[in-house]
């Protein structure tokens, strides 16, 4: 880079959930490592660069939106050269979409959104620097996709937004291939870090004064590292134990669990690991058996209730959240008379309620959308209303306190 990119501003929004809260902060841990500024005010900024979510269409509209407002704007506010007495034409701002919707559209965003100048998978923003030099170098556009394994060294940027949380990814991708989900369509296949860096990375973040670590992953369950020199595997609950000993570590946490691969042995390592927060975020998604199904989830509602009971018989007053869909392809009025009443028996802490939307690529997708959007709409307040009122009355009756996450993983 030289000096005169140097001056150059970037600024980042994120969009969806914490794993690309925490793909922001190592882009602009990048960016900041070779000279570029940072700015939170897009009018400002010389770099826009929207970090995408595509599991769900409101997502991605907003997405959209945003890249239009942007495209309109001009330079830095009060630096337009004149010309005649007038302020010349503004220089276009370099626009870049990375994350989700660039793996999942690639070259479709460029045709849908001819202001866009780079389009950088998840896998790809350990290059984001060398992409947006090659831009400013080239002023061609920049089409980067692909699965690969991201370098190591991408996530020991030291760039953490809050100064006493941090996020720490422990695998990428998922190879659930639930029908409605996008994400191993755009994480690609599920790999896993090494239990050595993970460590490595949460003891960095705690001599930094950052003591609060939340471990990310589509399924960290289904966490498995072979540790060649001790010639064994490690998994979760191993990493679990790991983490924990952290020196200086105040508390463990993490996200997100899928049912399938959530175990006894998980509830007796939080039961016994003082330092792990006693918060279990375990997506249901429906209540009816045939929509379970038909999502390819893996497991029963009957299993499903057996967790629940396990979970709360070892975990001394453990919290519990969970994800539902409402509107998938086929669900019936008896369907979702199942899922109120899963709603009613579990008893969640916080629940996040969705109305479905085909996603592209994914053999849902395949289905006909046959819940009018009114139906959908009608589901989705009822749900609200209903979760509220149950965490209100568990708040009232202090059996425990409402917790949980924005987005989901």
């Amino acid at each position: 880079m030289n000096k005169q990119d140097a001056a150059k501003k970037v600024f980042l929004r994120s969009f969806g959930c914490q794993m690309n809260a925490r793909d922001s902060e190592v882009v602009k841990g990048l960016v900041l490592a070779e000279g570029y500024g940072l700015t939170d005010d897009p009018a400002a900024a010389d770099i826009v660069l929207f970090n995408t979510c595509s599991v769900r269409q409101h997502a991605e509209d907003r997405v959209w939106s945003a890249i239009g407002n942007i495209a309109k704007m001009g330079v830095k506010r009060g630096t337009a050269p004149k010309y005649r007495g007038k302020a010349a034409p503004a220089p276009k701002k370099i626009i870049g979409v990375i994350g989700c919707m660039a793996q999942n559209y690639k070259e479709g965003i460029f045709k849908k959104a001819p202001a866009v100048d780079i389009v950088c998978g998840p896998s790809e923003i350990d290059n984001i620097a060398l992409y947006l030099d090659e831009v400013i170098r080239s002023k061609k556009n920049v089409l980067a996709v692909s699965e690969k394994k991201r370098k190591e060294d991408v996530y020991h940027t030291g760039f953490y937004e809050a100064k006493d949380h941090a996020y720490v990814v422990i695998s990428e991708g998922c190879d659930n291939y639930c029908t409605y989900c996008v994400v191993p369509y755009v994480r690609g296949r599920l790999r896993h870090r090494a239990a050595s860096e993970i460590i490595k990375e949460t003891e960095h973040a705690v001599r930094a004064g950052i003591v609060n670590i939340t471990l990310l992953g589509q399924n960290v369950n289904a966490y498995k590292c072979q540790v060649s020199s001790i010639k064994c595997q490690v998994d979760f609950q191993d990493l679990l134990k790991k983490v924990s000993q952290v020196k200086g570590l105040k508390s463990l946490s993490f996200l997100t669990s899928h049912p399938k691969d959530t175990t006894n042995e998980l509830f007796e390592v939080m039961r016994d690991t003082p330092v792990i927060k006693k918060c279990l975020h375990m997506p249901v998604q429906s209540g009816s058996d045939k929509m379970l199904k038909a999502m390819n989830r893996g497991y029963t509602v009957k299993k499903y209730h057996q967790l629940v009971d396990q979970y709360r018989g070892l975990v001394y007053n453990g919290q519990l959240s969970t994800d539902v869909i409402v509107g998938f392809p086929g669900e019936t009025e008896e369907d979702f008379g199942a899922t109120k009443k899963l709603l009613k028996s579990v008893c969640f802490d916080s629940a996040y309620i969705f109305k479905y939307s085909p996603r592209l690529n994914t053999e849902a997708a395949l289905l006909a959308d046959d819940v009018p959007k009114e139906v959908k709409e009608r589901r989705h307040a009822e749900l609200l209303g209903l979760q509220k009122e149950i965490s209100r009355k568990k708040v009232s009756s202090c059996k425990c306190q409402v917790s949980g996450e924005k987005d989901e993983i």
